[in-house]
């Protein structure tokens, strides 16, 4: 019999403590109606006072994010033509003056939609088609609009060559794919989300099409209003955003530098924080219009997270631009977007490096001893250099708003894109690295080579460098600050705790929000003392981030003064995840909190909701399961395990939980042959390999169990962790029983 001494128990505990549209093309009048009264005047009534601003908006980006499907807004080729994409054959073709789509269903089988919607324009279109539950889905095939020199007008499939059927959560007819959950917010103004759980159906609304006007200044009834009557001369136009970031200021040329300054200080974020509402990777909590103007009031943002970024901080995945922007010196320096954008037309204000010249001074820029290219030629062009592309959905070139400068050396080290070889193909980092090496530009101490050192340290306690990234907000950016505290290395620190005390009250918002996020790893005396204050931001996202926290302490640990403002926030955070309670995550989360507030029943609730909403999330069958394991129910967690892996074979975390599931029943042999499974899959984690090697020390077979991890040492690149089991199992091994 194990006992709770043995490792593999030990193990066991620690490894669970896991934590649109309408149906009809538009909504209905009456939705829109109630939706008028509450402020929205419309973009074309804008354009009696803002003519010029108006028509710069029309047939720009924002103006043709999403149309109505016809001869006029429909790019692709409808005559007859067809894709083939791995194995289906997709048609395209028109009917009665309507346009539809022949291709693979929820099912498999292939089926006629009808295209409701235009989505985008340049370089792709994509087209939203309807299915019979109601659902707006986003067609993975779009239509290249690029011109056919540049390779285009063809139809193509956004994932490329990967393998995707109707199994896939990544399939057209996923949830991954739902207009009203992944593109709405961001195509049209106005939108308000609304979903009934019960019969898995949307009744999403808006108030126009596309982004307009009131998308980016809010609502604007008031406004109207002012301006016709006497109360114009009023300094309060009544518009909830005006975007004044940019008035009365210039930018002073230093002759010295060949730099430019701001005349004042930015001390807004406004202008930045509403264009963050869109051109970021983030979620939103509230289920209508961010009417907020701080962006962490309606938003939780990505941080500078593995994935999302490289090692050194450029862009890997689709992050947008905020989160690159919010690294670089130009924002530290006052720069905002429509310094660089035309705010209606989303057009750059000068032509390709002409845009930086505005600001940097082309005597001592865009001349051969800065650029090292001929001036002129296209490795001259600033953008290439400081700004280099990365493509999505296949054609779409996104350039990365860090404006850093090339560090090939990083590129050599890491593995990660190097600018200079994205032009000179036959070259690698060690050349690019030499030819700035020539010239006097070496490693340094700058953040981002810090960051990428830090965060891979396998020193306890990390380095002082990761505390300084953590701390030091006047040499690195606010975003690398809060991605370094949240990472919760620097925990580890002797000097951590003061650290984290001062991120509570720091001025920055951000930073503070990384602080929530790095109290999960403090202790829990430590967590009871600072959580209070996080309770208490002003912040939303700095409150919301705080409640788990709040929670897993237990109510009844936090002060007396503070048990009103934890229901308070409570109700918030469940208020939040309601808001997006078409996804499973969402329910996941409500359970884990429910859980953590010993209200088991909701917290079972949750989970099963989250399993009828989605019965592919992985998450939903490791919590579930979790909560019967609580309540002594092993058989019933046991067999929900099984349905999972038989429906998601391809999982190992489930197996390795069903493993577990079975260690608790006394069936080691079992759970020795589950685990091997999830051990050897292609996805295993190397916490499965040594699970799996503690299970055949239990079994009595040590030195099998030893070998195992010797051989794993390749496939996990000879982590620490194998070599301390490896000793750990030798030495117990050597011990009398």
């Amino acid at each position: 019999m194990l006992t709770l001494r043995h490792p593999i128990v030990a193990l066991l505990f620690a490894l669970l403590l896991l934590s649109g549209c309408d149906q009809a093309p538009e909504p209905a009048a009456g939705s829109q109606t109630e939706s008028r009264l509450s402020g929205y005047v419309g973009g074309e009534t804008c354009a009696g006072c803002h003519e010029t601003e108006y028509k710069d908006w029309q047939n720009s980006h924002h103006d043709l994010a999403m149309q109505h499907a016809s001869a006029e807004t429909i790019l692709g080729d409808f005559n007859d033509s067809s894709f083939e994409h791995q194995g289906v054959t997709s048609s395209f073709y028109q009917r009665d003056g309507k346009f539809f789509i022949r291709t693979d269903n929820e099912s498999g089988e292939l089926a006629e939609f009808e295209v409701i919607y235009t989505f985008g324009v340049y370089p792709l279109q994509q087209y939203l088609l309807q299915l019979e539950n109601g659902k707006i889905q986003a067609l993975s095939i779009a239509w290249d609009s690029r011109s056919k020199t540049e390779g285009g007008q063809r139809w193509f499939h956004t994932y490329g060559d990967e393998p995707i059927d109707h199994n896939d959560v990544l399939h057209w007819t996923r949830q991954a794919q739902n207009w009203d959950t992944m593109c709405a917010d961001c195509h049209s103004t106005g939108l308000v989300k609304r979903y009934d759980i019960e019969s898995d159906t949307f009744g999403t609304s808006w108030e126009e099409i596309d982004v307009s006007c009131e998308a980016c200044h809010g609502p604007a009834a008031e406004h109207v209003a002012w301006a016709e009557t006497s109360g114009r001369d009023s300094a309060d136009n009544k518009l909830l955003r005006s975007f004044t970031e940019r008035e009365n200021i210039s930018w002073i040329l230093n002759n010295e530098t060949g730099n430019s300054a701001r005349s004042e200080p930015r001390l807004s974020q406004l202008e930045i924080d509403t264009c963050a509402s869109c051109h970021s990777r983030r979620s939103k909590f509230v289920a209508g219009p961010a009417m907020e103007d701080n962006f962490l009031d309606s938003h939780i943002p990505s941080l500078i997270d593995d994935g999302l970024y490289h090692p050194d901080r450029q862009i890997q995945d689709e992050v947008y631009v905020y989160g690159s922007f919010l690294q670089s010196k130009m924002y530290a320096k006052g720069v905002t977007c429509s310094d660089c954008h035309t705010p209606h037309s989303i057009e750059l204000r000068a032509p390709g490096p002409q845009v930086c010249l505005q600001c940097h001074e082309a005597d001592k820029f865009a001349v051969e001893t800065h650029t090292l290219h001929t001036p002129g030629s296209a490795g001259a062009d600033c953008i290439e250099c400081h700004m280099p592309p990365t493509s999505y959905m296949q054609v779409d070139p996104r350039h990365d708003h860090s404006f850093r400068i090339p560090r090939p050396w990083l590129s050599k080290e890491f593995g990660t894109p190097d600018a200079c070889v994205n032009c000179h193909k036959n070259k690698d980092s060690d050349w690019s690295a030499g030819v700035l090496e020539q010239r006097g530009i070496t490693s340094g101490s700058h953040w981002s080579e810090l960051f990428s050192a830090a965060i891979r340290t396998t020193e306890m306690p990390p380095p002082d460098d990761l505390l300084e990234l953590a701390g030091n907000t006047d040499n690195t950016p606010v975003i690398i600050t809060a991605s370094s505290l949240s990472n919760g290395l620097y925990v580890l620190h002797p000097d951590a705790y003061q650290l984290l005390e001062a991120s509570i009250n720091s001025d920055y918002p951000m930073v503070r929000f990384g602080a929530a996020r790095a109290l999960n790893y403090a202790d829990p005396a430590t967590q009871a003392r600072l959580v209070p204050q996080l309770l208490n931001d002003p912040v939303a996202a700095v409150r919301l981030e705080a409640l788990p926290v709040a929670a897993a302490i237990g109510a009844d640990v936090l002060p007396s003064s503070t048990q009103s403002l934890f229901r308070q926030v409570m109700q918030e955070y469940i208020d939040a995840q309601l808001a997006n309670s078409e996804r499973a995550e969402s329910h996941i989360n409500l359970g884990n909190i429910y859980r953590l507030s010993n209200q088991i029943g909701k917290a079972e609730t949750a989970c099963l909701t989250a399993l009828r909403i989605n019965p592919d999330f992985i998450p939903a069958y490791v919590n579930l399961s979790d909560l019967y394991r609580i309540q002594q129910r092993e058989d019933e967690g046991e067999k929900l395990l099984r349905q999972g892996i038989a429906r998601l074979p391809e999982a190992p975390v489930l197996k390795q939980v069903l493993g577990l599931n079975l260690v608790r029943q006394q069936r080691l042999p079992e759970a020795i042959n589950v685990f091997y499974d999830a051990a050897e899959s292609p996805q295993a984690e190397l916490r499965y390999v040594i699970t799996y090697a503690l299970a055949l020390e239990a079994a009595g077979n040590s030195r099998k169990a030893v070998n195992y991890l010797e051989t794993a040492g390749k496939r996990f690149n000879n982590a620490p962790e194998l070599a301390q089991t490896i000793n750990a199992i030798a030495e117990r091994a050597n011990q009398p029983r």
